[in-house]
C-alpha cells in the first residue's frame, strides 16, 4: 500500500450557509444577477489520518494566486464541467475565513446548477488545496502564532487550487476534507485499487480488467493534464500510476521563496490606522507610508472613503447616520481601522500604567486553565569524599510543590454612533486606554491583597511566627538588620539547610516613602549623630505602593529569580489584554470586548519579611 503524505492534495467541504446568491428578490443588471458569494475555508480543525488539521488563515499563510489568476468553478469536481469563474477571492483576517465571489456562465448546464444554488437545493461547496509548509504542534503546546492548541498539524503555507459546487458533500459527522486516498470515484477511483495488477490479467482472463485499468489510468491523468500513454504502455497498475502522479504534483508544488505583495487595500488600512492614531495623540514609532495624509481627516470622511474603496459606491448625499451604519456593517475597512487604533491606545495604556508589582514578583506562564505545578527545591545531600576507586554515591533531593492557575477577566465597552459623527477623537483614545490601565491595576491590587490579607499557604498565614517572617521593628538600620538576618536564616523544606536569602526590595506604603528613601540613599545612618556607616546604603530598591493601607507596615522582599514569593501567571506567556470587536446588532456604533487571562499565585514565604512597625 502506498505510503501516505501530508502534502498530497486535500479537500474540504462546507455545507448549509456556505453559499449566498446575490440580488435575491430583485433583478440585478447584467452579470451581477448571476453572482454568488461563497465561504471556502475556516480554521475549524479537520480530523485526518495523521491527526487534527488546521488551515491557518494569517495573511502570509494563504497563497491565493492560483484562484485569482485562473480560478474556475467546477461542478462535483469534474474538470470537464466548468460552470463559472472566480471573480474575486479574499482573506477575512478578522474572522479567519476565506471568501469568494463567483459568476456563473450562461450555458445550459451552468444555468441548471445556478438555479439550484439560487433555490437552495445545492448548498455544498468544496475547495481543493495543497499544503506546502506544516507546523506540528505537540500536546500541551501552542502554535507559533499563539492561536492553536496541540496536538494538531497547522498548515502555515497552503494554496487553494480548485473550487466546486457539490451535490453530495462528505459526511460532516466523520470529518470532512479527505485526501485523495480517502475519496471515492469522484476523485481518483480509490475503489479501483482493489483490482488485480497487470501481471495477473493473463491468468484471470482479464480483458475487462485491462479495459478498466486503462480507463482508470486515463481518468487519473486527465484530471491533472498528464499523458496516460507511458503508464498504460509501461504496464503500471492504477496504484502505481496514482503514486507517480502524486509524486509529480509534489515536485511541482515544492515551496518557493516568493515575495508576498501587499495589496492597495492593506496599504490603505495601515496608513489610515497610523494617521488616525497620530491624530488621536497616540504614539506611533514608525508610521506607515501615507499616514500623514489621514492626520487631518474626520472619522466621517474616513468612513466614506472606506465605503467608496470597498464597494465603489458614491457616498455623496448620504446622511451621516446612513454613512456610519453602512461603514460599520460587516468586516469592512472602517471598523478594522477603528479597532486597530483602539488596540494601540489600550496596549500603550497597559504598558505605562503606574504599578509596582512587576518590580518584585515573578512572571509565569500556564498552557491552559487547569492548575499547574511549581516545584520548590529542598535540601540535597552534601557532597562526600570520593574513594580511590572513583565511585560516586547517588544523592537525593527533597521537593515541594505549589499550584498555580489562570482565570479570565473582561469587560465590554462601546464607541457610540454619536461619538463617530461628532468626530470625538478623545473617546476613541480614552475609552480603550482606561480599560487597558484598569487591567494592569487589577493585577496590582490582587498582588498586594495577598500581602494585606495575609493569605494562607499550606494552611498557615503567609506572615506568621512559624515562618519566621513576622517582625515588629522600626524602619531604621537596626530594624532592617533584624529583618535581613531573619531572611538569611530561613531554612529549606526539610529544615536542615540555611538558605542565606538576601533582600533586594524595601516595600513601603506611600506614607513611609520619604523616610525609606532617606534611609536607603544615605551613606550614614540617618538616626545617628555620629555619622555611623549605613550598611543598607544603595543596597535596596524602594517600592512605594499606595495600595498598602497600613501606614506603619513595611516589607523586605528578595529578588524573584532566587526566592519568589508571588507569581503573576499568564496564559501562554501573553500578559497583554486582548481586545476584539464584538458583533452586536443592538449597538449603534462599534462595541469591543477586552479580556485578560491571568492569575496571581502565592508560591513561598521564605523570600519576604513583614514588620508591623516598632512595638506594633
Amino acid at each position: 500500500m502506498k505510503k501516505r503524505s501530508k502534502n498530497e492534495p486535500m479537500r474540504r467541504d462546507f455545507f448549509v450557509g456556505a453559499i449566498r446568491a446575490e440580488g435575491e428578490g430583485a433583478a440585478a443588471e447584467g452579470e451581477d444577477s448571476r453572482r454568488v458569494a461563497l465561504s471556502l475555508s475556516s480554521e475549524e480543525p479537520c480530523r485526518r489520518w495523521f491527526g487534527n488539521e488546521i488551515l491557518c488563515h494569517d495573511s502570509d499563510a494563504v497563497d491565493l494566486s492560483r484562484l485569482q489568476d485562473i480560478g474556475v468553478v467546477l461542478f462535483n469536481h469534474d474538470r470537464d464541467a466548468v460552470i463559472g469563474r472566480v471573480d474575486s477571492v479574499e482573506l477575512d483576517e478578522q474572522e479567519h475565513k476565506l471568501r469568494a465571489e463567483v459568476v456563473f456562465d450562461d450555458d445550459e448546464e451552468s444555468e441548471r446548477v445556478y438555479q439550484k444554488v439560487k433555490s437552495g437545493t445545492l448548498k455544498g461547496v468544496s475547495v481543493g488545496y495543497m499544503v506546502d509548509v506544516w507546523e506540528e504542534v505537540e500536546a500541551g503546546a501552542m502554535s507559533s502564532n499563539g492561536r492553536f492548541a496541540g496536538p494538531c498539524d497547522v498548515a502555515t503555507r497552503w494554496t487553494p487550487y480548485e473550487l466546486s459546487i457539490v451535490s453530495v458533500p462528505a459526511d460532516p459527522t466523520v470529518g470532512v476534507g479527505r485526501s485523495y486516498d480517502e475519496m471515492g470515484e469522484d476523485n481518483m477511483g480509490n475503489e479501483q485499487t482493489k483490482k488485480p495488477p497487470v501481471a495477473d490479467i493473463g491468468r484471470s482472463g482479464g480483458i475487462e480488467q485491462e479495459r478498466q485499468r486503462c480507463h482508470d489510468i486515463n481518468t487519473i491523468c486527465r484530471q491533472f493534464g498528464m499523458d496516460a500513454t507511458p503508464y498504460i504502455d509501461g504496464g503500471q497498475t492504477v496504484e502505481q500510476t496514482r503514486a507517480a502522479v502524486l509524486d509529480h504534483l509534489a515536485q511541482q508544488r515544492r515551496p518557493q521563496n516568493v515575495m508576498v505583495k501587499v495589496d492597495e487595500m492593506d496599504k490603505f488600512r495601515a496608513a489610515a490606522t497610523d494617521g488616525l492614531a497620530l491624530r488621536a495623540g497616540i504614539r506611533v514609532e514608525r508610521p506607515a507610508d501615507g499616514a500623514g495624509d489621514f492626520r487631518g481627516k474626520r472619522m466621517l470622511r474616513l468612513a466614506a472613503e472606506c465605503l467608496e474603496r470597498e464597494t465603489g459606491r458614491n457616498t455623496r448625499g448620504m446622511s451621516d447616520e446612513d454613512l456610519v451604519r453602512d461603514a460599520l456593517t460587516g468586516t469592512g475597512a472602517f471598523p478594522s481601522i477603528l479597532s486597530n487604533v483602539a488596540n494601540k491606545s489600550m496596549a500603550q495604556a497597559y504598558q505605562t500604567a503606574p504599578t509596582t508589582y512587576q518590580l518584585w514578583t515573578a512572571a509565569g506562564s500556564n498552557s491552559d486553565f487547569k492548575q499547574a505545578t511549581r516545584y520548590r527545591l529542598g535540601e540535597a545531600d552534601e557532597l562526600v569524599k570520593v574513594n580511590e576507586n572513583g565511585e560516586l554515591k547517588e544523592g537525593s533531593v527533597v521537593e515541594s510543590a505549589v499550584t498555580t492557575s489562570v482565570a479570565t477577566y473582561g469587560r465590554t465597552f462601546s464607541l457610540t454612533r454619536q461619538a463617530i459623527i461628532n468626530d470625538d477623537m478623545g473617546a476613541l483614545k480614552t475609552l480603550p486606554s482606561i480599560y487597558g490601565a484598569a487591567a494592569r491595576r487589577m493585577i496590582n491590587k490582587m498582588v498586594y491583597k495577598i500581602l494585606q490579607d495575609n493569605t494562607k499557604i499550606e494552611g498557615t498565614p503567609l506572615f506568621d511566627a512559624k515562618h519566621n517572617n513576622l517582625q515588629s521593628v522600626a524602619l531604621d538600620v537596626l530594624g532592617l538588620g533584624e529583618m535581613k538576618a531573619a531572611m538569611a536564616k530561613q531554612k529549606n523544606i526539610g529544615g536542615e539547610e540555611v538558605l542565606n536569602i538576601q533582600p533586594a526590595f524595601l516595600i513601603v506604603p506611600t506614607e513611609l516613602e520619604v523616610k525609606a528613601a532617606q534611609l536607603i540613599n544615605s551613606v550614614v545612618d540617618p538616626s545617628k549623630a555620629n555619622a555611623a556607616v549605613n550598611p543598607f546604603a544603595n543596597k535596596l530598591t524602594v517600592v512605594s505602593e499606595p495600595e498598602l493601607e497600613d501606614a506603619n507596615t513595611f516589607y523586605l522582599a528578595a529578588a524573584a529569580g532566587y526566592a519568589p514569593t508571588i507569581e503573576v501567571t499568564s496564559l501562554n506567556g501573553n500578559m497583554t489584554p486582548v481586545m476584539e470587536r464584538a458583533e452586536q446588532f443592538d449597538t449603534l456604533g462599534i462595541k469591543w470586548r477586552i479580556y485578560q487571562d491571568v492569575g496571581v499565585n502565592l508560591l513561598d514565604f521564605r523570600g519576604i519579611q513583614k514588620s508591623t512597625g516598632a512595638g506594633k
